[in-house]
């Protein structure tokens, strides 16, 4: 989220006979200074002759008291702000006194600030008539950089008057300054800039120039007092979540996907610091007002991407990309829910479409594995579940959220049955994040059957065999090698097991998907799993390769 306030702010140019001091280059003061610093921030008689050997006492005394009158310390020596900048550019001020030519602005970030200043030579004109009081004088003691040469460096020391009223003689000028303040939330930092255009000393006009200087404002204490105020009109600001909670129907389709938004003020207080007009507020982060608006925010995600991205879904992928869209998103917290198979396809901006009504209906009514009733049911997001689903013969599902560790699934799935060999068929088994669950998964085999055999079958792109077979002891193979051109889309684990018939598992997504919260995971750590479900299959309903697997032929 970025903030960006703009101001022109008026430039006044007057003549005044003032004592300043400008920033010029000595090294012999930075040396000083930085000695200084290096003993606890205060210029003594021993500090000064440590810098310039040979240095008598009274002289070194000599050095401190002028440097209290360049105020590069106070009266105990204590180095000053001013002595610190010294200690870091080796440009100390060489005071003077004299009747300059000022330009200056006014601003409650800025203070009084002299943008540029020219010497003038002293006349006798004598228009006494002609001067007026300045009612706001330049900060004192602050370093100014001129905006014509920001090289050149200059402080106000002091504004000498006879009546205690600084006087000054006004000039006409053309100049323009404008302050440009940019809040940057997400850094929780803010940034502005001075540009415009200043009288030259040759003549003419020039473009300012201006360096970035930070005011060190506390940006979400801003935001939280607009949130009271300008931005209640988009929505309900929530300080504790730095979201605003809008509507669904004040949103655009790009805005349901970035959940963010950028928003017009026509006017913004920054307090202490100004009031601006027209701000621009980008990548406001939104979120939705209420559980109606999430699950229209989340159904208009879902037939967002079905539609862009048209191809045959069977109902456990739907499942999965509804979660996908909604997990980790503002929505979540809200519990979207994804409407059974069967309202789902009803819908009517599924079924009055043809082609994305049939890429839905299709897998299932065509599917050579009979679907789940659970799968076909409507899916809760954001909360655990609190039952577990019904577990039909011949079937393992793992429960959304349901908290199942690698250990519970593996146990699920060679059945009671005591595992000789098996075999994971998972074409995507890269990654870091899937390695680390294969590990749970070889450990959590070992466990249930210290002797049994892990073997895997993957695609060879992007896939290291080497950390593969570290982790099950045995070399992988390659989908090429197995099954040529036509690689199998799904996953499947086969059993032998040490007696008794072998079997086999037709999964509906990866056990490798399954991810720990925690640093170190072990076989019986809870997982976050994606949906997650599997039917028993019989060798004949297996293509070749795995068939010959499972009843002990080569492949």
């Amino acid at each position: 989220m970025k903030a960006v306030l703009t101001s022109s702010i008026p430039v006044e140019r007057f003549a005044v006979f003032a004592e300043m001091a400008w920033l010029e280059r000595r090294p012999e003061l930075g040396m000083l200074c930085r000695a200084a610093r290096d003993n606890g921030n205060e210029i003594t008689a021993a500090v000064v002759q440590s810098v310039l050997p040979g240095v008598a006492e009274a002289g070194a005394h000599n050095i401190i008291q002028w440097c209290r009158q360049l105020e590069l310390c106070d009266r105990r020596g204590g180095l000053t702000a001013l002595g610190e900048d010294v200690a870091d550019t080796d440009e100390a001020p060489v005071p003077e006194q004299g009747v300059y030519d000022c330009w200056m602005v006014s601003h409650p970030v800025l203070g009084r600030r002299l943008l540029a200043v020219d010497r003038l030579a002293p006349s006798r004109d004598q228009r006494f008539d002609l001067i007026k009081p300045l009612r706001l004088p330049p900060d004192p003691g602050v370093t100014f950089s001129s905006v014509r040469d920001p090289a050149q460096r200059f402080i106000v020391r002091a504004l000498p008057t006879n009546h205690q009223e600084v006087g000054v003689l006004r000039q006409s000028t053309r100049a323009t300054c404008r302050f440009r303040w940019t809040l940057d939330f997400a850094a929780e930092q803010d940034s502005w800039r001075l540009d415009g255009t200043i009288e030259s000393t040759q003549g003419g006009m020039v473009p300012i120039e201006h360096g970035a200087e930070a005011d060190g404002l506390d940006v979400w204490a801003v935001a939280d007092v607009w949130g009271r105020g300008r931005l209640a009109q988009y929505g309900r600001w929530l300080p504790q979540d730095r979201q605003l909670a809008v509507a669904f129907s004040d949103i655009s389709s790009k805005e349901q996907e970035t959940f963010r938004k950028s928003l017009e003020l026509a006017e913004a207080e920054v307090p202490g610091k100004g009031t601006y007009q027209q701000v621009s507020l980008e990548d406001v982060a939104i979120c939705p007002r209420s559980a109606e608006d999430a699950q229209e925010w989340a159904m208009a995600r879902l037939r967002s991407k079905l539609s862009n991205s048209r191809r045959y879904r069977s109902r456990s992928e739907v499942r999965q990309l509804f979660a996908g869209l909604t997990e980790g998103t503002p929505l979540e917290q809200h519990c979207p829910v994804l409407p059974s198979h069967g309202d789902l396809v009803a819908d009517k901006q599924v079924s009055n479409d043809d082609e994305l009504f049939w890429s839905l209906v299709a897998p299932v009514d065509l599917s050579p594995f009979s679907a789940d009733v659970d799968d076909l049911g409507a899916l809760q997001l954001g909360s655990s579940a609190k039952s577990q689903p019904r577990q039909a013969a011949g079937t393992v599902r793992v429960p959304y959220r349901g908290g199942w560790s690698m250990r519970k699934l593996v146990d699920a799935l060679v059945a009671g049955e005591v595992p000789k060999d098996v075999l994971l068929c998972d074409r995507y088994v890269r990654g870091r994040q899937n390695l680390i669950a294969l590990g749970l998964f070889v450990d959590a085999l070992r466990a249930a059957a210290p002797g049994a055999r892990l073997d895997v079958w993957t695609r060879a792109n992007g896939a290291d065999f080497d950390k593969i077979g570290a982790l099950t002891s045995r070399a992988p193979r390659a989908y090429g090698d197995l099954f040529g051109r036509a690689h199998p889309h799904d996953r499947y684990v086969l059993v032998r097991p040490e007696s008794g018939k072998a079997f086999g598992w037709h999964l509906t997504n990866s056990p490798l998907h399954a991810r720990a919260d925690i640093q170190d995971p072990s076989p019986e750590t809870p997982l976050r799993w994606k949906d997650l479900a599997g039917s028993r299959v019989v060798p004949e309903s297996l293509e070749p390769a795995l068939r010959e697997w499972l009843t002990g032929g080569a492949p």
